[in-house]
């Protein structure tokens, strides 16, 4: 099909072996200009009803002997991890292409499908351009049946039960192999160390071949949470509003917002606010939480939260994820599958949410793609925290504080720096320091400026500051909110934080340092292609970040459309919005 009069995209091939499929998909361009080309692919999946999206990355590129670009992506989708809730005994597949103008499904030609295998239990047929696969034999998968899971569970825990009483014969079976001649070799090249880890190491092997349930603290914890929930369930009438969060023990962010709105509205709320791991936190905790889920309908997060990551009773509940980020700009969850750092297809994060809330309605279909849910669960209701953007009188309130806390950025030009981290997470997390040299920038700029250096959460060391701008420049990275430093800021510096789309609300300069653009799309990527997306100048050294202050070049132009793509409400109401929207579904509001 073509995309465009100068790009056509092909289905290449369809196979299907042991309910893993094989898809190929080939994209070529005429227009001898291949560094400018950002095709982005992903696959949309349709069961009985649901929808699924998932990526399709470009891995091969290459020119024909024309000159004209060829890329290639091929990706193997483990067909019974796409579906959360039902059986996969018939489905379509439909390859969608962005081109810088919005995703279009890709018609499969009759010639193109001759690529197209059938193979062990599936059949594949063409239906109005779209492939159609079905099971030749439907089968029942018996994934929600809740006395199913409970057999199987029972037999996975005595399967637990056995093997931990086994363990004293992995261990003499590990002595045993050590000590023959050819198997002691095989031992010595594939565990390395000491005798004595190399034989723990086996046992271990022994040990996990024969059982399938690990019972670790997590398991054991999120197993009495199961039980002790759907008891109390049987005393309690489910009418609360419960917000819950393993990130904070203060009531902030998107939930804070929106709890006003409800107490406003005189809903019942319930609070469960622990930080940490699941496996660190404390039977006092889960039966805390056990008693507050019984008496809720409605539960609310705005974070990852995996203490409610498969819990049987949250089936009758409704689970809403109030995401703490605006827009869509980085890749992340289910987005990143077959990425480094990225979740398994398998994996069940993010997937028990019925609703998730959003900025606009363009970006359904990416948090739709990262949650592996529904779009049609995806709203366009707006950021609650993001309210405070549209309240003069709030806004007035955070500056004069600033000011109070930070007298020498009084009547100066505040320029703030807030990069993201780079590094696959918390305990990776880094900046190079050394690209972003704020003596030599303010050496080439007028008195009249100040920096304000923002990194992300994440990076734990001190930017380094020369001592002859140290006046000039304060590092509030483990201080401020950053929302409440954009009321004071003049120019944002950044490089793909999402803080552009709070900065685009109050139409902030920005200038977007990327110095490390290619390396980052191979390792994050975007949602949409960097250089036609981000609303404000691309620099890539220092010199040019000075010229473009020094010139008052931001092209500032882009950042209203910016605002008005990635935000469809701008009038402040958004917890309102959210607030109502939570009611109805707890039978508090009109339907």
């Amino acid at each position: 099909m073509k995309l465009n009069e100068e790009t056509e995209v092909l289905v290449d091939k369809l196979a299907i072996r042991r309910n893993i499929m094989t898809l190929g998909v080939l994209v070529r361009n005429t227009s001898g200009e291949p560094e400018s080309l950002e095709i982005k692919l992903a696959v949309k999946f349709g069961n009985a009803g649901e929808s699924r999206i998932l990526p399709l990355s470009v891995t091969d590129t290459s020119f024909d002997e024309k000159g004209c670009y060829i890329g290639y992506a091929i990706f193997d989708y483990e067909l019974d991890a796409v579906f959360f809730n039902n059986d996969l005994n018939a489905f379509t597949v439909t390859v969608q292409a962005y081109d810088g103008h919005g995703y279009q499904d890709i018609l499969v030609e009759n010639n193109d499908f001759n690529q197209v295998k059938e193979e062990n239990e599936y059949a594949c047929f063409l239906d109005k351009g779209v492939i159609t696969v079905k099971r030749k034999k439907p089968v029942r998968s018996y994934r929600n049946n809740v006395f199913v899971a409970f057999f199987c569970f029972l037999y996975r825990t005595a399967e637990f039960l056995i093997g931990t009483l086994l363990i004293p014969l992995f261990l003499l079976d590990g002595v045993y192999v050590h000590m023959l001649g050819n198997k002691r070799r095989f031992m010595e090249n594939t565990y390395g160390g000491g005798q004595l880890k190399r034989t723990l190491l086996f046992a271990k092997w022994r040990y996990s071949s024969f059982c399938r349930l690990t019972m670790n603290r997590a398991t054991i914890k999120k197993t009495f949470l199961n039980v002790l929930t759907s008891f109390l369930s049987l005393f309690f009438k489910k009418e609360y509003i419960l917000f819950v969060s393993s990130r904070r023990t203060d009531l902030t962010g998107n939930i804070a917002y929106v709890n006003e709105v409800l107490q406003e509205k005189n809903a019942k709320v319930l609070f469960w606010l622990v930080p940490g791991k699941t496996k660190f936190m404390t039977y006092k905790n889960f039966c805390s939480l056990a008693y507050k889920l019984a008496r809720s309908k409605v539960v609310v997060v705005d974070d990852f939260t995996p203490v409610l990551n498969e819990v049987w009773a949250m089936k009758h509940r409704i689970l809403i994820q109030l995401w703490h980020a605006c827009g869509a700009f980085k890749t992340f969850g289910f987005t990143r599958v077959g990425k480094d750092g990225g979740p398994n297809q398998t994996s069940t994060n993010h997937r028990y949410y019925n609703y998730a809330i959003v900025s606009s309605s363009e970006i359904r279909r990416f948090y739709a793609e990262g949650f592996g849910i529904d779009e049609k669960n995806v709203k366009a209701l707006g950021v609650p925290r993001t309210d405070d953007f549209f309240r003069e009188e709030y806004k007035k309130e955070i500056r004069k504080k600033l000011y109070e806390t930070y007298p020498q950025l009084k009547k100066k030009k505040i320029i703030m720096f807030a990069p993201t981290f780079r590094g696959n997470g918390a305990g990776s997390a880094y900046f190079p320091f050394e690209k972003f040299d704020v003596g030599h920038l303010l050496e080439q700029l007028g008195e009249d400026y100040m920096v304000i250096i923002k990194h992300h959460p994440f990076v734990e060391a001190k930017h380094p500051i020369d001592k002859s701008v140290k006046d000039r420049v304060l590092d509030l990275s483990g201080e401020s909110e950053i929302n409440d430093l954009l009321f004071i800021t003049d120019l944002l510096i950044t490089d793909y934080s999402s803080v552009i789309f709070e900065a685009s609300l109050l139409n902030i300069p920005m200038l977007f340092y990327a110095f490390d653009l290619e390396d980052y799309v191979v390792n994050r990527d975007f949602y949409y292609p960097f250089k036609n997306f981000v609303p404000g100048k691309i620099v890539r050294n220092m010199t040019q970040i000075a010229e473009a202050v020094n010139h008052s070049d931001f092209e500032l132009e882009k950042v209203q459309i910016f605002k008005q793509r990635f935000f469809d409400d701008l009038d402040g109401k958004a917890s309102e919005r959210v607030a109502d929207f939570i009611l109805q579904l707890a039978g508090h509001g009109p339907a």
